[in-house]
């Protein structure tokens, strides 16, 4: 008799066993299903593109914006030349810190010209114009204009030439990176 009990005893333990092991495999599965689940979500992320601004090698989307002296500027107007343009904002900390960057670099640099678009009021363009002595245009920029140029954030600069291509573009905080973004 003692036989039979452990031999039902072995059969419930294995019963036990064989269910803890189908258990196993079915949250195996359901594990597998929901990695693959995640990983598709996750690659729905990696495809999205963080602006970087217009490519290189395109030709400059032309815009006419109105100046601090309200007068209307064309990029047509600076034909011929090398640009920096900036894309800037009042409220933003390091396009202030690039003020006097600016200057020296406007100072050292007679073959390019500068220009900013300034993504701020009127009245607060013409104050930092004036209080900086800038002697390059801050233009009033447009929601437009920001869109065609792709701009990913402020303070961001486009070198273009002077047959109207992107050469170079980046974001800078230095002369020095002023100075390598104009390198020819």
């Amino acid at each position: 008799m003692n036989k039979s009990k452990t031999d039902v005893l072995i059969l419930m333990l294995m019963g036990i066993v064989i269910i803890l092991m189908i258990g196993n495999i079915g949250l195996f599965i359901r594990m597998n299903q929901l990695q693959s689940t995640v990983l598709t979500k996750l690659e729905s992320f990696q495809t999205i593109k963080i602006p970087e601004g217009l490519e290189i090698g395109v030709k400059a989307p032309d815009f006419t914006l109105y100046d601090t002296n309200r007068q209307k500027i064309s990029l047509k107007d600076f034909a011929g030349k090398k640009i920096l343009l900036e894309f800037s904002s009042i409220g933003c900390p390091p396009c202030k810190d690039l003020y006097p960057i600016l200057n020296t670099f406007n100072s050292n640099h007679n073959d390019v010209q500068i220009v900013v678009i300034s993504m701020g009021p009127a009245e607060e363009n013409i104050k930092v114009k004036n209080e900086w002595e800038f002697d390059f245009p801050i233009l009033e920029s447009s929601e437009t204009v920001s869109k065609d140029y792709e701009v990913p954030g402020t303070p961001y600069f486009y070198v273009i030439d002077e047959e109207g291509v992107i050469v170079n573009k980046g974001i800078a905080n230095s002369i020095e990176v002023l100075n390598s973004l104009v390198k020819p």
